[in-house]
């Protein structure tokens, strides 16, 4: 790995072989192509199954993680040993920011793959060393980062302030525009009752019919594991 890194900085490999068309991600705003190149080519691309674990609470944050095809749940334990979802991540949402430390602390939370997945993989003596090569990678990476802990700020207030409707809508309108797939009737979203419910706060029955309240009223479509919104501004108008 170090050798291809090698390779690319002196010019023995040219960065228009690794380039392909992507949208944009924000770890790498600021950065040059050729910068882009090398950061990712330095990185071990793996793949995990369904439900696999991918880190665990508490263990050294030892390595850092870019997911670039699937989705990953983000969550936390209870003492009960109930699951909390914190954010269900998706493609180019980076994770295990503790990596750039020189003393990595463990990782706040267990991560585990929605469905099958690949996800970029530096470890901690290597994203070290691009973070010292390239500041604005760090820079990025603490933007991203304290953009995730305004989203819990938000998530916060959320439980004070807002109905349980309320939530329930502004998550689900969240997955919609992050991860939706447009189907004839509207758009489909594949997020379980439970899964829901836990990213708004709310427990499993009232999740369960708050969505069969608007299923009545033609708003959504709900089968085993999916959610059709066939009328959004139902939702916002909650």
């Amino acid at each position: 790995m170090r050798e291809a890194l090698r390779s690319i900085e002196s010019g023995k490999i040219s960065p228009r072989a690794f380039v392909r068309p992507e949208p944009a991600i924000a770890l790498f705003k600021g950065l040059g192509a050729h910068e882009v190149v090398v950061i990712r080519h330095a990185a071990v691309r793996r793949t995990f199954s369904a439900s696999e674990i991918i880190i665990s609470a508490e263990q050294p944050a030892l390595h850092f993680f870019l997911p670039e095809i699937g989705f990953v749940d983000y969550f936390i334990l209870t003492h009960e040993g109930s699951q909390i979802l914190l954010r269900r991540i998706g493609p180019g949402d980076p994770f295990g920011f503790a990596a750039f430390l020189s003393e990595p602390t463990g990782y706040l939370g267990t991560a585990a793959s929605v469905g099958n997945s690949e996800i970029l993989v530096w470890d901690h003596h290597m994203i070290r060393h691009l973070g010292r090569t390239y500041p604005r990678l760090v820079e990025n990476g603490l933007r991203i980062a304290l953009n995730y802990i305004a989203l819990y700020a938000k998530r916060h207030i959320a439980l004070v302030s807002s109905t349980a409707n309320e939530r329930v809508a502004c998550v689900l309108a969240n997955l919609a525009s992050r991860m939706g797939h447009p189907a004839s009737e509207g758009l489909q979203v594949d997020v379980k009752n439970e899964d829901l419910a836990s990213l708004s706060d709310v427990n499993f029955f009232t999740v369960s019919r708050i969505l069969k309240g608007w299923e009545q009223q033609g708003a959504i479509t709900k089968t085993r594991g999916k959610v059709l919104i066939r009328r959004p501004e139902d939702l916002l108008a909650q």
